[in-house]
C-alpha cells in the first residue's frame, strides 16, 4: 500500500552525511542529526500568528476574475527596500452552459456546484514598503482588452514562478522565471522583475502544474527546482485520480537551461491526503519545507512541515498537524485552501505568506493574499510531554565544534518554566552549567556559573543537555 512505502521513505532514509564532529554556527533542534538522546520531549510544530490585517488584497481588478489557486512567488529587495510579489490569476474564466462564469459575485461562489469554462491565465506584479500595504501598478506590459493598465507581466500557463537571482553577474537575467511541463517547459529573463524577454522553450521536465520552488543553492552551486507529478497508484477520491496521485519532484540545473530528470523526493501518506505543492528555504543548516497538504475528500488544503539535510530525503514533522491552520468557518478568507509562498527570513521574524481562499479546493472560490508569522527560528522545536513544576524534559546534542565565543538559545519559556543549559565535553563529562533562562529569549547568550568562559573550548568538540520545563527550544547558535 501507498501508505507504508511512503512510511518506510520518511523514516528509514539516511538523514544525509555529516563529518564525525558538526561544525556551523547555528543549528536548529529539528535536524535530528544534531539530536543524540531525548528525555520526556516531542518535537512539534511552531506557531503561526496570522496577521490581524489579513487578507493583504484580493481579487479586485477585470484582470482578476478569479484568484485561484493563489500561487504567489514573495521576497524582500534589499537592494530596493521593498516587497515584491508576483502572483498567478485566471485572467478570464467564462461560464460553461447555464453557469455564470464571471458573473458570479464572490459571496455566492463558495456555496455553488460549477463547471470549467474557457479559461487565460497570467502573472501579475504587486509591491509593498511595510508587507502589509499593496499597491497593484499599471504597468503597460501586457495588453487586456485593448489596454496595458493593468499589472499583468506575463501571460502564460497557471504555475509560473519567480525568482531575484542574486547570484547572475549578467543584468539581463537577474529575475528568472519558470513554468515545467511534461512538453514544452518554458523559461524566461528579466532585467527588473516587470519587462520579461520572449519565453524559452526547454523542452519536457515534469507536470509542473502546481507552484514551483525555484532557489539558486550556494552549497550545491546549482539552481534547485521542487516541482510537482502525476504518477503512482491512481486516486480514487480525486476528480483527476486517473493521471494518478500528486508526487513532488527534484531537478537541478548549472545554467536555468538545462535541467536534470526530475527524482521523486516525497509523496504524501496515502492517496487521500496528498502533498500538492511544496516551497523549500534553506535555513541553518537544512531545508525546510512548507508542505501544501490537499485533502481530496474534504476538498481543503492546509500548510504542514518537512525538513532536508540536502533537498532530497524529505521528512514530515508532525504529520496531520498543520502550521498554518485553515480558518474554522466556511467563507472565512482561508478556510478552504491555503497555498504558501517561500518563507521570508528575518533576523526577528519569520514571514510567511501565502495564497488562501474561502471555500473549497474544487469549488469556484475568492482568492486572497495573506501573512503569518513565526518567531525566529520557530519553524518546530522540542517541548517537554508532561507539564508540571515538578517534571522536566531534557536533550543532548551530538558532539559539535564551538566555532564562537558564547553559546546562544531560542526558546519560548512560560512563567513558571525555564531552560538549562549543561555543557559537557565530547565524552559527556560535565564542564560547565548556565544560569537559568526564565522568560521567552531569541538568541540570549548563556551566562555560564563559577566564571566558565566558552572561549576557552573554541575549537573543540562538546555535547550540550537541555534540560526543559514549561517551556519549548527552537535553536542554538555560537556567537562572537
Amino acid at each position: 500500500m501507498l501508505g507504508v512505502a511512503i512510511c518506510s521513505m520518511m523514516t528509514n532514509v539516511a538523514h544525509g552525511e555529516i563529518d564525525p564532529v558538526m561544525k556551523r554556527d547555528r543549528y536548529l533542534v529539528l535536524d535530528s542529526r544534531v539530536i543524540d538522546k531525548t528525555n520526556n520531549v516531542e518535537l512539534t510544530v511552531g506557531f503561526a500568528r496570522k496577521d490581524v490585517n489579513n487578507p493583504l488584497f484580493k481579487e479586485d481588478k477585470p484582470w482578476e476574475p478569479r484568484f485561484d489557486n493563489p500561487y504567489c512567488s514573495i521576497i524582500y529587495d534589499d537592494e530596493e527596500k521593498i516587497y515584491k510579489c508576483w502572483y498567478s490569476v485566471f485572467i478570464r474564466s467564462d461560464g460553461h452552459g447555464d453557469f455564470p462564469g464571471e458573473g458570479l459575485a464572490p459571496e455566492k461562489r463558495a456555496w455553488v456546484n460549477w463547471v470549467e469554462g474557457r479559461r487565460g491565465f497570467g502573472v501579475c506584479y504587486a509591491t509593498s514598503k511595510d508587507g502589509l500595504h499593496w499597491n497593484k501598478p499599471e504597468l503597460g506590459v501586457i495588453d487586456f482588452n485593448g489596454s496595458k493598465q493593468n499589472n499583468i507581466v506575463i501571460e502564460y500557463n497557471h504555475g509560473v514562478a519567480v525568482m531575484k537571482d542574486l547570484h547572475e553577474t549578467d543584468p539581463r537575467k537577474r529575475y528568472k522565471a519558470i513554468h515545467p511541463e511534461v512538453r514544452n517547459s518554458m523559461v524566461w529573463f528579466s532585467p527588473d522583475g516587470i519587462h520579461w524577454g520572449d519565453k524559452i522553450n526547454i523542452g519536457p521536465i515534469d507536470k509542473g502544474d502546481t507552484n514551483q520552488s525555484i532557489w539558486w543553492d550556494e552549497n550545491l552551486k546549482k539552481y534547485v527546482m521542487i516541482t510537482r507529478r502525476w504518477g503512482g497508484a491512481l486516486g480514487p477520491w480525486d476528480r483527476y485520480g486517473k493521471m494518478g496521485h500528486r508526487q513532488k519532484v527534484r531537478c537541478e540545473s548549472d545554467d536555468f537551461l538545462k535541467w536534470s530528470q526530475p527524482e521523486l523526493v516525497i509523496e504524501g501518506l496515502d492517496l487521500r491526503l496528498q502533498i500538492h505543492d511544496m516551497l523549500v528555504v534553506p535555513h541553518a543548516g537544512v531545508y525546510l519545507g512548507m508542505v501544501g497538504l490537499f485533502d481530496t475528500l474534504s476538498s481543503k488544503q492546509w500548510c504542514e512541515l518537512a525538513w532536508s539535510p540536502d533537498s532530497k530525503a524529505w521528512h514530515r514533522i508532525q504529520p496531520g498537524k498543520p502550521l498554518i491552520p485553515n480558518g474554522a468557518e466556511m467563507g472565512d478568507y482561508d478556510w478552504g485552501c491555503i497555498f504558501t509562498s517561500k518563507p521570508i527570513v528575518r533576523n526577528h521574524e519569520i514571514l510567511l505568506y501565502y495564497g488562501a481562499n474561502d471555500g473549497r479546493f474544487m469549488a469556484w472560490r475568492s482568492g486572497y493574499l495573506c501573512l503569518a508569522r513565526l518567531r525566529p527560528d520557530g519553524f518546530a522545536g522540542y517541548e517537554q510531554i508532561a507539564g508540571g513544576s515538578n517534571k522536566t524534559g531534557s536533550l543532548t546534542t551530538q558532539p559539535v565544534t564551538v566555532v564562537g565565543n558564547s553559546l546562544a538559545v531560542s526558546a519560548d519559556v512560560a512563567p513558571s518554566g525555564y531552560v538549562k543549559v549543561t555543557l559537557c565535553d565530547q565524552d559527556s563529562n560535565k564542564l560547565a552549567e548556565g544560569e537559568l533562562l526564565t522568560k521567552t529569549v531569541t538568541d540570549a547568550a548563556i551566562q555560564w556559573k563559577n566564571g566558565f568562559a566558552l572561549r576557552s573550548l573554541k575549537g573543540k568538540a562538546i555535547r550540550l543537555t537541555f534540560e526543559l520545563r514549561e517551556s519549548k527550544i527552537f535553536s542554538f547558535s555560537f556567537q562572537e
